[in-house]
């Protein structure tokens, strides 16, 4: 009775009440091969909102990426013991596989609760410097409304005034030893030193 789009509010207490989205609810062959990552399989649900801002490492670098950072402690401890227990009830880990940086030569493997979104699980054609972009898929929301790198205003998320707010992508860049992707306030890719505070605004999935 679910479709991809439909909404709920849930309620994260201290940081306040936010609105989930279905993101993507489509297993393709693509999913099933050896090394693809599950972040954008089966019954995935995002954010529609920014929680809060966080950096992504304190310290200005990529090295060891996602699954190094600061931001995946944060948003797997804070964030997600901040949900309500029905909801983590239903949550299930996810193999997530990540882009890695300058100094790293393989992407990274890790197993999440909550995640932060890959370039390619937005737009659609991810960029070149993200390692990881062919080891994911766009999710069936971005995919329903189009969007790219040239059309992206269905990428916007906005904060808890209402305003259109940049968010946090857990790709790094492949180009630099200190930068991960994000998106700006109109939707579009960049990219930024790991220690700016950006929006936080995570995926999981539920089963």
């Amino acid at each position: 009775k679910y479709k991809v789009g439909d909404t709920k509010e849930v309620d994260l207490g201290t940081y306040g009440k936010h609105k989930v989205r279905i993101a993507n609810k489509s297993t393709p062959d693509e999913c099933k091969q050896e090394g693809f990552s599950q972040s954008a399989c089966g019954f995935v649900v995002e954010f529609t909102d920014i929680i809060t801002t966080h950096n992504i490492n304190p310290t200005v670098t990529n090295e060891g990426g996602w699954p190094k950072s600061q931001m995946k402690t944060f948003i797997n401890n804070d964030i997600y013991n901040s949900l309500p227990n029905e909801l983590k009830s239903i949550i299930i880990t996810t193999k997530t596989i990540s882009g890695h940086g300058e100094l790293d030569s393989e992407n990274h493997i890790s197993i999440d609760k909550l995640y932060l979104l890959a370039t390619a699980e937005v737009w659609k054609d991810g960029d070149h410097a993200d390692a990881a972009r062919d080891k994911t898929r766009q999710l069936d929301y971005y995919n329903s409304k189009g969007v790219t790198t040239s059309s992206y205003a269905a990428a916007i998320k906005k904060d808890s005034t209402g305003t259109a707010a940049e968010w946090w992508l857990r790709s790094a860049s492949s180009d630099f030893d200190f930068v991960f992707y994000y998106s700006w306030d109109n939707g579009a890719m960049s990219d930024a030193n790991a220690d700016y505070s950006s929006g936080v605004s995570p995926a999981f999935r539920i089963g």
